[in-house]
Protein backbone atom coordinates (compact mmCIF):
# COMPACT_ATOMS: atom_id res chain seq x y z
CA UNK A 1 0.00 0.00 0.00
CA UNK A 2 1.09 3.37 -0.60
CA UNK A 3 1.84 6.19 2.31
CA UNK A 4 1.32 9.48 1.57
CA UNK A 5 2.80 12.52 2.69
CA UNK A 6 0.13 12.31 5.70
CA UNK A 7 0.73 9.04 6.59
CA UNK A 8 4.54 9.38 6.71
CA UNK A 9 4.54 12.29 9.10
CA UNK A 10 5.34 14.67 6.40
CA UNK A 11 3.06 17.86 6.61
CA UNK A 12 1.76 18.30 3.37
CA UNK A 13 -0.08 16.43 1.18
CA UNK A 14 0.67 14.66 -2.09
CA UNK A 15 -1.19 17.63 -3.98
CA UNK A 16 0.24 19.91 -2.19
CA UNK A 17 3.78 19.72 -1.94
CA UNK A 18 4.37 16.52 -0.50
CA UNK A 19 5.27 12.66 -1.97
CA UNK A 20 4.03 9.27 -1.88
CA UNK A 21 6.20 6.38 -0.65
CA UNK A 22 6.51 2.54 -1.38
CA UNK A 23 8.37 0.11 -0.34
CA UNK A 24 9.64 -2.17 -2.90
CA UNK A 25 9.69 -6.07 -3.29
CA UNK A 26 12.78 -7.54 -3.69
CA UNK A 27 12.05 -10.23 -6.62
CA UNK A 28 10.98 -10.52 -10.27
CA UNK A 29 8.00 -8.67 -9.19
CA UNK A 30 9.39 -5.33 -8.46
CA UNK A 31 8.71 -3.70 -12.19
CA UNK A 32 5.14 -4.83 -11.90
CA UNK A 33 4.51 -2.91 -8.55
CA UNK A 34 5.99 0.02 -9.21
CA UNK A 35 4.33 0.43 -12.41
CA UNK A 36 0.67 -0.09 -11.00
CA UNK A 37 1.47 2.38 -7.81
CA UNK A 38 2.50 5.07 -10.50
CA UNK A 39 0.04 4.50 -12.66
CA UNK A 40 -2.77 4.47 -10.49
CA UNK A 41 -1.44 7.71 -8.41
CA UNK A 42 -2.30 9.63 -11.49
CA UNK A 43 -6.04 10.02 -11.75
CA UNK A 44 -6.12 9.99 -7.80
CA UNK A 45 -4.21 13.60 -8.47
CA UNK A 46 -6.35 15.15 -11.72
CA UNK A 47 -3.01 14.37 -13.63
CA UNK A 48 -2.02 12.76 -17.04
CA UNK A 49 0.80 12.33 -19.00
CA UNK A 50 1.38 13.08 -22.74
CA UNK A 51 2.44 8.70 -23.01
CA UNK A 52 1.31 6.51 -20.47
CA UNK A 53 2.81 3.98 -22.38
CA UNK A 54 6.48 5.44 -21.95
CA UNK A 55 5.84 6.29 -18.43
CA UNK A 56 5.02 2.36 -17.58
CA UNK A 57 8.21 1.85 -19.44
CA UNK A 58 10.59 4.32 -17.48
CA UNK A 59 8.62 2.88 -14.29
CA UNK A 60 9.87 -0.91 -15.31
CA UNK A 61 13.05 0.49 -15.99
CA UNK A 62 13.95 2.29 -12.76
CA UNK A 63 12.85 -0.54 -10.57
CA UNK A 64 14.31 -3.33 -12.62
CA UNK A 65 17.53 -1.30 -12.65
CA UNK A 66 17.62 -1.83 -8.69
CA UNK A 67 16.89 -5.16 -8.88
CA UNK A 68 20.24 -5.70 -10.91
CA UNK A 69 22.26 -3.13 -10.28
CA UNK A 70 21.52 -1.97 -6.15
CA UNK A 71 21.01 -5.73 -4.50
CA UNK A 72 24.08 -6.58 -2.67
CA UNK A 73 27.50 -8.71 -3.62
CA UNK A 74 26.18 -11.12 -1.76
CA UNK A 75 22.97 -11.11 -3.80
CA UNK A 76 20.98 -11.06 -0.23
CA UNK A 77 17.87 -8.97 -1.81
CA UNK A 78 17.14 -5.08 -2.39
CA UNK A 79 17.86 -3.41 1.24
CA UNK A 80 15.40 -1.18 1.85
CA UNK A 81 14.26 -0.26 -1.42
CA UNK A 82 11.64 2.40 -1.96
CA UNK A 83 9.59 4.20 -4.86
CA UNK A 84 9.23 7.81 -4.40
CA UNK A 85 6.72 9.79 -6.47
CA UNK A 86 6.26 13.98 -6.07
CA UNK A 87 5.15 16.79 -8.13
CA UNK A 88 7.75 19.77 -8.62
CA UNK A 89 8.00 23.19 -10.94
CA UNK A 90 9.66 22.32 -14.26
CA UNK A 91 12.17 24.01 -15.74
CA UNK A 92 10.30 24.32 -18.98
CA UNK A 93 7.36 25.70 -17.56
CA UNK A 94 5.19 23.26 -16.73
CA UNK A 95 4.69 21.16 -13.25
CA UNK A 96 6.54 17.80 -13.43
CA UNK A 97 6.10 14.41 -12.42
CA UNK A 98 9.18 13.09 -10.50
CA UNK A 99 9.65 9.32 -9.77
CA UNK A 100 12.47 7.87 -7.87
CA UNK A 101 13.66 4.64 -6.95
CA UNK A 102 15.80 4.68 -3.82
CA UNK A 103 17.93 2.19 -2.35
CA UNK A 104 20.54 1.73 0.64
CA UNK A 105 24.41 1.14 -1.99
CA UNK A 106 25.95 4.04 -2.41
CA UNK A 107 27.05 3.11 -5.52
CA UNK A 108 26.05 0.80 -8.02
CA UNK A 109 27.17 -2.78 -8.22
CA UNK A 110 28.88 -3.78 -11.22
CA UNK A 111 26.78 -6.42 -12.99
CA UNK A 112 28.50 -8.39 -16.12
CA UNK A 113 25.90 -8.87 -18.83
CA UNK A 114 25.24 -12.14 -21.50
CA UNK A 115 27.21 -10.55 -23.95
CA UNK A 116 30.54 -10.17 -21.65
CA UNK A 117 30.45 -6.59 -21.63
CA UNK A 118 30.41 -5.23 -17.74
CA UNK A 119 28.24 -2.24 -17.54
CA UNK A 120 28.00 0.29 -14.48
CA UNK A 121 24.46 1.51 -14.40
CA UNK A 122 22.71 -1.07 -17.19
CA UNK A 123 20.50 -0.63 -20.27
CA UNK A 124 17.63 0.32 -18.08
CA UNK A 125 18.78 3.88 -17.66
CA UNK A 126 19.99 4.22 -21.26
CA UNK A 127 15.86 3.48 -22.17
CA UNK A 128 14.67 6.30 -19.64
CA UNK A 129 17.78 9.00 -20.46
CA UNK A 130 16.11 9.18 -24.04
CA UNK A 131 12.20 8.54 -23.00
CA UNK A 132 12.79 11.64 -20.62
CA UNK A 133 14.60 13.96 -23.03
CA UNK A 134 17.36 13.66 -20.40
CA UNK A 135 15.20 14.61 -17.16
CA UNK A 136 17.01 11.79 -15.26
CA UNK A 137 19.39 11.00 -12.65
CA UNK A 138 20.79 10.09 -9.73
CA UNK A 139 22.30 11.49 -6.35
CA UNK A 140 22.99 10.53 -2.75
CA UNK A 141 20.46 10.87 -0.89
CA UNK A 142 18.32 9.51 2.30
CA UNK A 143 15.84 6.75 3.03
CA UNK A 144 12.16 7.93 4.30
CA UNK A 145 10.38 4.48 5.35
CA UNK A 146 13.68 3.27 7.54
CA UNK A 147 13.64 4.60 11.52
CA UNK A 148 16.14 5.95 11.76
CA UNK A 149 16.96 6.99 8.03
CA UNK A 150 19.54 5.28 6.09
CA UNK A 151 22.18 6.65 3.80
CA UNK A 152 21.72 5.37 -0.14
CA UNK A 153 21.47 6.86 -3.35
CA UNK A 154 18.03 7.77 -5.24
CA UNK A 155 17.82 7.48 -9.27
CA UNK A 156 14.89 9.49 -10.72
CA UNK A 157 13.55 11.03 -14.22
CA UNK A 158 10.68 13.69 -14.37
CA UNK A 159 8.03 14.01 -17.44
CA UNK A 160 5.59 17.32 -17.79
CA UNK A 161 1.90 16.84 -16.31
CA UNK A 162 -1.23 17.76 -17.23
CA UNK A 163 -3.98 18.70 -14.79
CA UNK A 164 -7.34 17.10 -15.70
CA UNK A 165 -8.72 18.98 -12.35
CA UNK A 166 -7.58 22.65 -11.75
CA UNK A 167 -6.50 24.40 -9.26
CA UNK A 168 -4.93 21.48 -6.95
CA UNK A 169 -1.21 21.90 -7.26
CA UNK A 170 -0.49 25.58 -5.39
CA UNK A 171 -3.61 24.94 -2.44
CA UNK A 172 -1.85 25.30 0.38
CA UNK A 173 -0.62 28.85 1.45
CA UNK A 174 1.52 28.76 3.98
CA UNK A 175 4.06 31.57 5.57
CA UNK A 176 7.64 31.44 5.58
CA UNK A 177 7.97 30.89 8.95
CA UNK A 178 5.23 27.94 9.20
CA UNK A 179 7.11 26.69 6.05
CA UNK A 180 10.73 26.63 7.42
CA UNK A 181 9.35 24.78 10.53
CA UNK A 182 8.21 22.24 7.75
CA UNK A 183 11.20 21.40 6.18
CA UNK A 184 12.74 21.74 9.40
CA UNK A 185 10.80 18.22 10.38
CA UNK A 186 11.14 16.93 6.96
CA UNK A 187 14.62 17.21 7.24
CA UNK A 188 15.02 15.76 10.88
CA UNK A 189 12.95 12.86 9.67
CA UNK A 190 15.78 12.13 6.82
CA UNK A 191 18.39 12.77 9.30
CA UNK A 192 19.59 16.11 8.52
CA UNK A 193 19.89 17.08 12.01
CA UNK A 194 22.54 19.18 12.12
CA UNK A 195 20.94 22.59 10.87
CA UNK A 196 19.81 25.40 13.31
CA UNK A 197 16.89 27.46 12.04
CA UNK A 198 16.51 31.14 13.47
CA UNK A 199 13.50 34.08 12.53
CA UNK A 200 14.59 37.19 11.84
CA UNK A 201 13.88 40.33 10.06
CA UNK A 202 10.40 38.70 7.82
CA UNK A 203 13.48 35.89 7.23
CA UNK A 204 13.81 32.62 8.61
CA UNK A 205 16.35 31.00 7.65
CA UNK A 206 18.31 27.54 8.33
CA UNK A 207 22.13 27.10 8.54
CA UNK A 208 24.42 24.08 8.66
CA UNK A 209 27.79 22.72 8.44
CA UNK A 210 29.63 23.55 5.09
CA UNK A 211 27.73 26.69 4.83
CA UNK A 212 24.96 24.80 4.14
CA UNK A 213 21.89 27.83 4.45
CA UNK A 214 18.94 27.64 3.81
CA UNK A 215 16.33 31.29 3.43
CA UNK A 216 12.22 31.50 3.11
CA UNK A 217 10.69 34.42 2.52
CA UNK A 218 8.52 36.03 0.02
CA UNK A 219 7.11 32.55 -0.44
CA UNK A 220 10.20 30.94 -2.37
CA UNK A 221 12.48 28.60 -0.77
CA UNK A 222 16.68 29.70 -1.26
CA UNK A 223 19.57 27.61 -0.86
CA UNK A 224 23.63 28.30 -0.85
CA UNK A 225 26.51 25.51 0.05
CA UNK A 226 30.12 25.98 0.20
CA UNK A 227 30.23 24.33 -3.15
CA UNK A 228 28.90 27.82 -4.52
CA UNK A 229 25.91 25.67 -5.64
CA UNK A 230 22.52 27.83 -5.37
CA UNK A 231 18.94 26.84 -5.99
CA UNK A 232 15.55 28.67 -5.85
CA UNK A 233 12.36 27.24 -6.01
CA UNK A 234 8.43 28.35 -4.12
CA UNK A 235 7.16 26.35 -0.90
CA UNK A 236 4.73 24.47 -2.53
CA UNK A 237 7.85 22.95 -4.15
CA UNK A 238 9.24 21.50 -0.05
CA UNK A 239 9.66 17.97 -1.31
CA UNK A 240 12.15 18.92 -3.93
CA UNK A 241 13.61 21.69 -1.69
CA UNK A 242 14.00 18.90 1.10
CA UNK A 243 15.91 16.58 -1.58
CA UNK A 244 18.16 19.24 -3.14
CA UNK A 245 19.48 19.88 0.76
CA UNK A 246 19.33 15.89 1.50
CA UNK A 247 21.60 15.70 -1.09
CA UNK A 248 24.55 18.79 -0.21
CA UNK A 249 24.39 17.55 3.45
CA UNK A 250 25.32 13.88 1.81
CA UNK A 251 28.14 15.62 -0.02
CA UNK A 252 28.86 17.18 2.93
CA UNK A 253 29.36 14.09 4.97
CA UNK A 254 31.17 12.36 2.19
CA UNK A 255 33.91 14.52 2.00
CA UNK A 256 34.42 14.72 6.15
Amino acid sequence: MTKTAAVCGIPWRLEDGGCAVLPLPGDESIAAVARSQVKGLLPALGLSVQDVHDLAIMVSELATNVLQHATSASGDGLPGAELWVYQRSGERGRDELVVKAFDTLRQWRRRRETAGDVHEHGRGLEIIRILADGRWGHHPSRSRLSSPAVRGKATWFALPILRTVPGRRHARQVDGPQAMRNLETLLVQRGVDRLRRKDELGVSMLTGPGDLTVWCETATFRWCARSGETGKLPVSDITEVCEQVVRLYEALDDRE
